[in-house]
C-alpha cells in the first residue's frame, strides 16, 4: 500500500508545481499594464481613489458626555367626562415628558428647545455618566423655540463648543446626538440637506424660522439635542420633523441662537424691536420694471401710529438696507429688525418708484 501510494504523491506534486508556474506566468509584471477581463470596461486613466467612509467615533466620544437627557413634570388639566361624579376626578394631573439638550458652558448652562420645558414645574437633567441634576430655566423664547437652563451643581461638567453655522454647506456631514423615544445618547449621522427652510405653518408661536434640513435621523425625544459638524461643534439645535416623510429633520441654526443668547441669559427673555410694517417679497415683474438687483423687501402695509408711519414709510416702498445691513428678503428683514434694539434710531435705504431714498427710523417695541 505504501509503495502504490508513493508515485501518486509525486505525480500530484508535479501537477501542483506546474499549475503554480502557469498561474505565475499569467500575472502581469510591475512594468506591464494589466488588461481588463472579457466583458469588463477598461478603468479610466488616473481615476481618483474612492474616499473612505467617515469615522465619527472620536467626534462622538468627545461630544456625547455634554449631551443631556431632560426630564420634565408638568401639571395639565384632567380630561372630564359628563358622567364623572363631582369631586372624584382631580382637576389636574401630572404629565411627564423628556427631551434632549447640551451643556455649552462649564458654569452649567444648557441649551434646549423651549417646547421641551414649556410649563414645566420640575426639570431634571441626566448626563451620560448617570449624574442627575435639578435645573432651572434661565430664559426662554417661544418665537425661536430656544431655552437656556442652569444646572444646580458644584461639579466639573463637560461642554461642547458652538460653531459658525453660516459656514455649513449643503452636502456636508452632520451628526445628531439625543434621546429619541427615550433611547439615551443615540447617535445618527447624515448630511446637511438644505438651509433656510421654513417648514412650520405661520401664525404659531414659532415665528422666526431659518432651519437647517438634514437626513440624519431625528425622532421625538431628539428635540433640543445638538446637530454637530465634523469638527464636533454645534451647528444647530434639533427641533422638528415631518411626520409624513423620512429623512426630513430640521434644526435651528446656532448663529440664530447666538444672536439672542445674551438677552436670554441676562434678561430671561428677548425684547424685540419693530418697524410697524408688513412686508413681502418683491415681485419679479416689479423688479424688472424698476431694474432692481436681487434682494429687498416690499412694504405691503404701514400700521398707523407705528414707527414706520412716523418715519414716513409708504406701501410700495422697497427696503434695501437697514442699519447698513443689506436686506436679502422679507424674512431676513423681520429677523434683523427684531434684534436691533427698542428705541434705537437706524438708517433705512429704500426704493420709492424710480427714486432711491434714505430715511431715519426709531424702532419701537414689538407688540405682544
Amino acid at each position: 500500500m505504501k509503495q502504490a501510494g508513493a508515485p501518486s504523491r509525486r505525480v500530484g506534486g508535479r501537477l501542483l508545481v506546474a499549475a503554480a508556474l502557469l498561474l505565475a506566468s499569467c500575472q502581469p509584471s510591475p512594468d506591464t499594464p494589466s488588461s481588463p477581463a472579457a466583458g469588463e470596461a477598461a478603468p479610466p486613466q488616473n481615476a481618483p481613489a474612492l474616499a473612505a467612509p467617515p469615522d465619527f467615533s472620536q467626534l462622538v466620544g468627545e461630544a456625547r458626555p455634554a449631551v443631556v437627557n431632560i426630564y420634565t413634570r408638568t401639571r395639565v388639566p384632567t380630561p372630564r367626562s359628563p358622567v364623572s361624579p363631582p369631586g372624584i376626578v382631580p382637576p389636574e394631573r401630572e404629565q411627564q415628558s423628556l427631551g434632549s439638550g447640551f451643556i455649552f458652558d462649564a458654569a452649567g448652562l444648557v441649551l434646549t428647545n423651549e417646547h421641551v420645558i414649556r410649563d414645566a414645574t420640575q426639570i431634571s437633567v441626566r448626563l451620560l455618566d448617570e449624574r442627575v441634576f435639578e435645573a432651572e430655566v434661565v430664559g426662554s423664547d417661544p418665537q425661536t423655540d430656544v431655552a437656556v437652563l442652569r444646572l444646580r451643581h458644584t461639579e466639573e461638567l463637560p461642554t461642547v463648543s458652538l460653531a459658525d453655522s453660516d459656514a455649513l454647506q449643503v452636502g456636508q456631514w452632520v451628526v445628531a446626538i439625543g434621546n429619541p423615544l427615550g433611547l439615551s445618547s443615540t447617535v445618527t449621522a447624515g448630511i446637511a440637506s438644505a438651509t433656510g427652510r421654513q417648514v412650520l405653518p405661520p401664525g404659531g408661536q414659532l415665528r422666526y424660522q431659518d432651519f437647517i434640513q438634514t437626513d440624519a435621523s431625528i425622532n421625538p425625544g431628539n428635540s433640543g439635542g445638538p446637530l454637530l459638524n465634523v469638527q464636533g461643534q454645534v451647528v444647530g439645535i434639533c427641533t422638528a420633523v415631518v411626520a409624513q416623510g423620512q429623512g426630513l429633520g430640521f434644526a435651528i441654526p446656532i448663529n440664530m441662537v447666538k444672536t439672542i443668547l445674551p438677552a436670554l441669559i441676562e434678561e430671561g427673555k428677548v425684547s424685540r424691536s419693530w418697524l410697524g410694517i408688513y412686508v413681502d417679497e418683491v415681485p419679479a415683474a416689479l423688479r424688472r420694471e424698476l431694474d432692481l438687483p436681487e434682494g429687498g423687501a416690499l412694504i405691503t402695509r404701514v400700521i398707523p401710529g407705528g414707527p414706520g408711519h412716523t418715519a414716513g414709510l409708504q406701501p410700495g416702498d422697497i427696503i434695501t438696507t437697514i442699519a447698513e445691513q443689506d436686506v436679502s428678503d422679507s424674512r431676513q428683514l423681520s429677523w434683523v429688525t427684531s434684534n436691533l434694539g427698542v428705541g434705537r434710531t437706524v438708517e433705512l435705504t429704500l426704493q420709492r418708484g424710480s427714486q432711491p431714498l434714505s430715511l431715519p427710523l426709531t424702532l419701537g417695541a414689538q407688540p405682544e
